[in-house]
C-alpha cells in the first residue's frame, strides 16, 4: 500500500516520539509536534536553528561524538536532555540516522527521540531509595562479584564503593568464613535449592579489622544481565548489645518489684494497725465535749485519715496481692446486715445528688454465710462508691441474687446497676487492670487511683468467683461479681454502727500575712471576698516570678500559689522559693497550691514541688479558711464572716458574657489555649460566686480544648452560653424582687 505525501505528513505530526530532520550543516528543516511539544516551543519557532537549540548544553558533545557513528552506516542511542521553555527538563532517548545520497555523502540526519522523562523519574527514585536505605544493600553475580553498593554499605565496612566494586564478596568476612561461603553463593539458587533466605546471622569485618554482627538476608532475582544476588544487611551488633541490656534491666525490674511487694505486704500489718488506731481515737474524741474550734481540728484529722488509710490500704492490698500474701479471713456473717450498712453508708453522699439508691434481695437467696466479710464489703462498697460517683441523677440499685457455680456449688450474686455516664465497650476490657479508670485521660472529669477494681477482681477471684461488665440497652452500667463460698447455718449477733460525728469550725488567726499568687483578678478578687472580714494582711502576685522576688523582700505566714500561670507557673515558684531558702537559711513558708488540675496525683505533684498543702478549684470557703487556719497562725478569738460576693454577682456574670465573645473569636482562629484558658477560670469561680452551672460548662471547655476536638468545644461553647444566660435571667429576677 502507498502512502500519499499529505499521509505522510500527517502520520508524523502525530506520532508519539519527536522527529527532526537537520541538514549536513546541522539546522533543523523539519521539526514534528511531538518533538516542539518536548521544548514548549513550535515547529516554526525552530525550523531553521540549529540543533543545539533543543539539547542541554552539557549534552552537546555527546550529540557531535554520533555523527561519525551514524555516517558509517550505524545508528547513536544517546541520553539527552532537552530545556523545556518553562524550565523544566525531558530526558529523551535519541536515535541518529544519517541520510546519504548516491555517492554516500551526508544530505543530513534525521533525530527520533523517545520521551523516557517518566522513567527517568522512577529510576532516580529507585535509586534514592537504594541510597538511602538504612541496611545495607549489594548486587552480585553468582560468582559473588560486587557489582553494586549503597551508602548504608560503605558506612557499616569503612570502604568506598569504588574500592568495593569488582571485588569478591568475601572480602567483607572474616578469614574463618570466607571458603565456606563461597562454594554457597555459587549454589545459590540452584534448580531445586531456595531463591530466598533470611535472616541468617554473620559477623561482617570492617576495613580497620573489626568484625561487626550481621543480619543477611539474600535473593535471586532475574534481570537483563542474568540472574543477579541480592544481598541486604542489618547491623544487629547494637541491637544485640540492647537486648542483652533489656534483658538485664528487666532481670533486675522484676527483682526489685517482688523486693518491693514482700516489703510492702510485709509491712501492711504494722501501717494499718497504727492507722486504724488513730481513726478510732479520733471518732472516740469527736463523742466528748470539745470546743467548736477544737471539734473542727479533729473532724479534720478523722476525715483526713480515712482518706488516708484508703489509700494506704489500696496499694498495700496491691502490693500483698503482687507478693501472693494477701489472705483471707473467714468468719460468719449475716449477708443482710452487710448490704444493710452499704446502703446506710452511701445514703449521705447520695442525699446530696438528686439520686435515689435501693436495694433488692431475692427471698431465696441464703442469709447467713462464712467468709471475709470486710473484703466482701470492700467489693460491694467500691462498687457502690464507682455509681455514685459517675452518676449524677436517677437511679443507683444493688441487687443480691443465688448463683450456682457449673459444680452445683451455691454462692452469692450481687449486680450494681446505675443511670449514669456508662461505659466505652472499647474500655471495658480494661477496667479491671490497676491503675485504669473508665476515663484514663489527663483532663478526666472523676478522681480516683484505678486501684479499686483491680483489687475487687482480686479478691472476687480469691472467694472463686468472677466479676464483669453486664451489656446494658440503655443508659448507665450494671457491673456484677460471684463469690462462693460456705453457707452458715447457726446465730450471728449483729454488729455495732459507727460512731457519730459533728461538725467544728476553723480559726484564722489575726494579723496572719497571706501572700496570694494568681493571675485571673477575678479569682484574687474572690478570695480578697472570701477572707474580707478576717484580721489578715494580704499581698498579691499576678505570677511564680513576681512571688518570688516578693517572698525575698517580704516575711508572711502562708502563700496560696495558684498553679497555672504565665511567665512562672506555681510549682517552678515555690522550688525557688524553696531553694532560696535554703540558701539563705530563712524559716520555710507554708505553701498551699491552688488548682483546677483536681486530678490524680495532682496532690502528689504538688508535695514534690515543696508545697504543704492542696486545694482543688472550685475551693469552698470552709477549706480555703481551714487551709490558712492550718498552715497560718491560729488566732483565741473567732472572727465573724460577711460576704460581699452579691454585690459583684452582676459585674461577674458581665464578664462571662464577655468571654462568650472571646471564645467565639479563639474557636473562629484555632486557638484553643484560649479557650482552655476561659474554661479554666470559669471553673474555678463559677460555683463560688453561686452559679456551679457555669463552674461545670467551664470544666466542660477546658477538657473538650485539651482533647483537641472541634466539635465537643463548639458543644461546650453552646452549653456554657446556656449556663451564662439562665444564670443571668435568675440574677435579674432576684434584682427585681
Amino acid at each position: 500500500m502507498m502512502f500519499a505525501l499529505n499521509d505522510l505528513t500527517t502520520i508524523l505530526e502525530n506520532a508519539d516520539i519527536g522527529l527532526a530532520r537537520v541538514t549536513a550543516e546541522g539546522r533543523f528543516v523539519y521539526v514534528n509536534g511531538a518533538l516542539a511539544e518536548m521544548t514548549g516551543l513550535t515547529s516554526e519557532h525552530l525550523t531553521g536553528q540549529p540543533w543545539q537549540r533543543a539539547f542541554h548544553p552539557e549534552d552537546h558533545d555527546t550529540l557531535r561524538s554520533g555523527w561519525p557513528v551514524a555516517h558509517g552506516e550505524s545508528v547513536h542511542h544517546p541520553e539527552v536532555r532537552i530545556p523545556r521553555r518553562d524550565g523544566g527538563v525531558v530526558h529523551a532517548d535519541l536515535t541518529i540516522t544519517c541520510l546519504t545520497d548516491r555517492d554516500g555523502e551526508s544530505r543530513g540526519y534525521c533525530f527520533f527521540l523517545h520521551d523516557i522523562s517518566d522513567h527517568k523519574k522512577a529510576q532516580e527514585c529507585l535509586e534514592l531509595a537504594v541510597e538511602s536505605a538504612p541496611s545495607g544493600l549489594l548486587m552480585l553475580d553468582q560468582d559473588g562479584t560486587i557489582l553494586m553498593v549503597n551508602q548504608a554499605v560503605e558506612e557499616l565496612f569503612d570502604y568506598s564503593r569504588a574500592e568495593l566494586i569488582g571485588r569478591d564478596i568475601e572480602c567483607l568476612l572474616p578469614e574463618r568464613y570466607r571458603s565456606g561461603h563461597a562454594g554457597f553463593h555459587r549454589q545459590f539458587g540452584a534448580e531445586g535449592l531456595p531463591r530466598a533466605m533470611a535472616g541468617r546471622d554473620l559477623p561482617g569485618l570492617r576495613r580497620d579489622g573489626t568484625e561487626i554482627l550481621l543480619q543477611i538476608f539474600l535473593n535471586l532475582i532475574t534481570t537483563p544481565q542474568g540472574l543477579m544476588i541480592l544481598v541486604t544487611l542489618i547491623d544487629i551488633g547494637e541491637r544485640a548489645q540492647y537486648q542483652r541490656q533489656l534483658e538485664a534491666a528487666r532481670v533486675a525490674a522484676e527483682e526489685a518489684n517482688q523486693a518491693k511487694s514482700d516489703f510492702l505486704a510485709c509491712m501492711s500489718h504494722e501501717i494499718r494497725t497504727p492507722m486504724n488506731l488513730i481513726m478510732g481515737m479520733t471518732a472516740t474524741l469527736l463523742e466528748t465535749g470539745l470546743t467548736e474550734q477544737q471539734r473542727r481540728y479533729v473532724e479534720v484529722s478523722h476525715r483526713n485519715v480515712k482518706r488516708l488509710l484508703r489509700l494506704i490500704n489500696g496499694i498495700l492490698d496491691l502490693s500483698k496481692i503482687e507478693a501472693g500474701k494477701l489472705t483471707l479471713e473467714p468468719a460468719p456473717f449475716d449477708l443482710r446486715d452487710l448490704l444493710d450498712e452499704a446502703v446506710e453508708t452511701f445514703s449521705p453522699a447520695v442525699d446530696q445528688k438528686p439520686l435515689h439508691l435501693g436495694l433488692f434481695v431475692e427471698q431465696r437467696l441464703h442469709r447467713l454465710w462464712i467468709g471475709d466479710k470486710g473484703r466482701l464489703q470492700q467489693v460491694i462498697h467500691n462498687l457502690i462508691g464507682n455509681a455514685v460517683k459517675f452518676t449524677e441523677r436517677g437511679s443507683i440499685l444493688v441487687k443480691a441474687l443465688p448463683a450456682r457455680r457449673y459444680d452445683g456449688t451455691e454462692g452469692i450474686r450481687i449486680d450494681v446497676s446505675d443511670t449514669g455516664c456508662g461505659i466505652a465497650p472499647e474500655i471495658r476490657a480494661r477496667i479491671f487492670e490497676r491503675f485504669q479508670q473508665g476515663d484514663g485521660s489527663f483532663s478526666r472529669r472523676y478522681e480516683g487511683t484505678g486501684l479499686g477494681l483491680s483489687i475487687a477482681r482480686s479478691l472476687v477471684n480469691m472467694m472463686g468467683g468472677e466479676i464483669w461488665v453486664e451489656e446494658q440497652t440503655g443508659p448507665g452500667t450494671m457491673i456484677s461479681f460471684t463469690v462462693f463460698i460456705p453457707r452458715f447455718e447457726g446465730a450471728l449477733k449483729k454488729e455495732e454502727r459507727a460512731p457519730h460525728r459533728s461538725s467544728g469550725a476553723s480559726q484564722i488567726g489575726q494579723g496572719t500575712r497571706l501572700l496570694v499568687v494568681d493571675d485571673n483578678p477575678e479569682n484574687t478578687f474572690l478570695i480578697e471576698a472570701f477572707l474580707e472580714k478576717q484580721s489578715l494582711l494580704l499581698d498579691f502576685a499576678s505570677d511564680g516570678a513576681e512571688a518570688v522576688e516578693k517572698r525575698k523582700t517580704s516575711d508572711y505566714d502562708m502563700i496560696l500559689m495558684d498553679v497555672q500561670m504565665p511567665v512562672m507557673d506555681g510549682y517552678t515558684a515555690t522550688r525557688a522559693i524553696r531553694a532560696w531558702e535554703a540558701s539563705e537559711s530563712v524559716k520555710a513558708v507554708p505553701i498551699v497550691a491552688l488548682t483546677a488540675h483536681a486530678l490524680a496525683g495532682a496532690s502528689e505533684e504538688a508535695r514534690e514541688a515543696g508545697c504543704d498543702g492542696y486545694l482543688s478549684k472550685p475551693v469552698e470557703r470552709e477549706d480555703l479558711i481551714a487551709a490558712i487556719a492550718r498552715h497560718g497562725a491560729c488566732a483565741s478569738t473567732p472572727v465573724a464572716y460577711e460576704s460581699t460576693i452579691e454585690k459583684r454577682r452582676p459585674a461577674f456574670l458581665n464578664n462571662r458574657r464577655t468571654d462568650i465573645l472571646k471564645l467565639h473569636e479563639a474557636i473562629a482562629a484555632g486557638d484553643l489555649t484560649c479557650v482552655q484558658r476561659i474554661g479554666h477560670d470559669c471553673r474555678g469561680i463559677g460555683k463560688a460566686y453561686g452559679f456551679p452551672a457555669i463552674s461545670e460548662a467551664g470544666a466542660e471547655l477546658q477538657r473538650a480544648a485539651l482533647t483537641g476536638d472541634a466539635v465537643a468545644v463548639r458543644r461546650a461553647l453552646l452549653e456554657f452560653r446556656i449556663a451564662v444566660e439562665e444564670a443571668s435571667s435568675a440574677e435579674g429576677e432576684m434584682a427585681a424582687a
